[in-house]
């Protein structure tokens, strides 16, 4: 059988398993690549020539790991962020891109030279950030993307779970930022010591009643914890508010994700903590409001 052949039937049992033909397709090639370490234009050259010896085993027990619904990202180890690769695996999220727009946001806060563009306005803020917190850090992928677009910034990156730190230490010594960035296991920023320029955080915000029914590459697989935001999904926001109002300098930015239809109850959360202001709600490239840009106002 040759390897264009092993592909296809990969790709009609994920099909088989409930995936979506397009995400099939690429899955089936992907984990074949994995599988060979070859690139893309490798497989494409090679695809009509028998499978190499070993091949078939290893591919099939990949693809069986798939059409039980694990990520992708889980059974590959890895995920991209930032344009960087990321260990990922149970335990933590697997990052997603709408996630990156944290990042954009918090660089357009802190917008040097580096950043402006030829003839914009002034920077919003006119010295890039000293110390960041990034609140439930995951696979650590804000804190360290942060970290390298900040090289003078020191910063904390906290969570509750031990297996998630772990994963985010491996990744921080990958980048060679772990000696800028601190590891705290707690929840939110309790015992944390401020102030911070910028906060960053993708919180739980899915609504209790709403985690059995999102896809089972998320339900079966990724942490709850990560995921459950309380009745309504805001009762993490809700807190992650309150401690930033008390951890920013006056003036610094809180930076977080929020989840659809939640736009309404995230304005009136912030609008109920002292000393914190909305500046502005960001859409996703689907039109969905998702990231909120709030900023500490002086005391």
């Amino acid at each position: 059988m040759t390897l264009q052949e092993h592909v296809h039937r990969g790709r009609l049992r994920l099909e088989q398993a409930g995936i979506d033909a397009n995400e099939a397709g690429l899955d089936a090639e992907l984990l074949a690549r994995e599988v060979l370490s070859w690139d893309l234009a490798a497989v494409l050259a090679r695809s009509h020539e028998p499978a190499p010896d070993g091949f078939p085993a290893r591919y099939d027990a990949r693809i069986s790991r798939r059409e039980r619904r694990e990520p992708i990202s889980y059974i590959l180890g890895r995920r991209e962020f930032w344009g960087l690769d990321f260990e990922v695996g149970p335990g933590v999220l697997t990052p997603r891109p709408e996630t990156e727009f944290i990042v954009e946001e918090a660089i357009e806060r802190f917008a040097g030279p580096r950043h402006a563009k030829a003839g914009a306005d002034a920077p919003l803020v006119s010295a890039h950030p000293s110390r960041i917190a990034d609140v439930g850090t995951g696979s650590g992928c804000l804190a360290i993307s942060l970290a390298l677009e900040f090289p003078a910034a020191r910063l904390v990156a906290t969570d509750i779970s031990t297996a998630a730190l772990d994963v985010a230490r491996r990744n921080a010594k990958r980048h060679r930022v772990g000696d800028r960035i601190e590891l705290s296991r707690t929840s939110l920023l309790t015992g944390v010591a401020g102030p911070f320029d910028l906060i960053v955080s993708n919180p739980p915000y899915v609504a209790s009643g709403d985690v059995a029914d999102l896809p089972p590459e998320v339900r079966d697989y990724e942490p709850r914890e990560a995921l459950d935001g309380g009745a309504d999904g805001l009762d993490v926001i809700r807190k992650l508010l309150a401690e930033a109002g008390s951890h920013l300098v006056p003036g610094g930015w809180l930076v977080f994700e929020f989840g659809f239809g939640q736009e309404e109850g995230v304005k009136d959360a912030v609008a109920r903590v002292p000393h914190l202001r909305l500046d502005r709600v960001r859409a996703d490239l689907q039109g969905i409001p998702r990231t909120a840009v709030v900023r500490s106002s002086s005391r």
